[in-house]
């Protein structure tokens, strides 16, 4: 009875071992920064070991933004600074294994470490997105609003969230967002919302990836600037 017990024990620990041998190789393969991201990179805060900042004493707002799955938080560098340079302090989280499901509130951390901005909104590309969702959700009343890139709610909502999308987008399933208000980005496609190359399974894009993050700031510009005086 105890050999049985001994090799059952011995069996599970091996499977233990071999499946998370198996996540450590998943998450080895990620999307990394190009170098227009790293460059741009250079230019941020460090305020902790996950947390890089793009700080500006325009205005007392700011953005937490939760990256795409597998994907270098340093990827979205070159969007935070834009974003900053519109008069948004910007918050990139550099997530777990590069997945923002093992840190769905890492928003929390940001605010706490920036008591001098007053008014805050969280943003997410693709999983990061949806991560960001679940934590809004969850703390509506401590945002203004959450904007999603090539992302969609988890469920129908009346809080404030803007929704942006590429038209030739292959990754995310679109009908998703057949109930929801949708921004769509003609000629726009998953991966141009960061900066990390090509995407598998990704739409070819019709315009270039500054196109893309041009009218994706300014439609996040917008939908900031009604949020705070609706």
């Amino acid at each position: 009875m105890k050999k049985w017990i001994k090799r059952i024990g011995l069996g599970l620990l091996a499977i233990m071992i071999i499946a998370g041998a198996g996540f450590y190789v998943y998450t080895l393969d990620y999307s990394k920064a190009d170098a227009q991201a790293k460059e741009a990179f250079a230019q941020s805060v460090e305020q902790s070991k996950t947390i890089h900042a793009y700080l500006t004493n325009k205005s007392d707002v700011g953005i937490i933004f939760y990256p795409g799955g597998k994907v270098e938080a340093m990827a979205y560098s070159v969007l935070g600074l834009e974003l900053s340079e519109q008069g948004f302090s910007t918050f990139i989280v550099d997530m777990p294994f590069n997945l923002a499901v093992f840190d769905i509130d890492a928003a929390n951390r940001v605010r706490k470490l920036n008591p001098q901005i007053k008014t805050w909104f969280i943003m997410g590309h693709s999983l990061g997105g949806a991560m960001a969702f679940s934590h809004y959700d969850a703390n509506t009343e401590k945002y203004a609003g959450l904007i999603l890139l090539a992302a969609y709610p988890l469920k129908i909502t009346s809080k404030p969230i803007l929704i942006l999308a590429g038209s030739n987008d292959k990754v995310l399933d679109s009908s998703n967002l057949d109930v929801f208000e949708t921004t769509w980005i003609q000629g726009g496609n998953h991966a141009q919302f960061g900066n990390y190359g090509l995407q598998k399974g990704d739409g070819a894009a019709t315009l270039s990836a500054r196109e893309q993050r041009a009218i994706t700031i300014e439609s996040i510009s917008d939908f900031i600037q009604v949020s705070l005086f609706s």
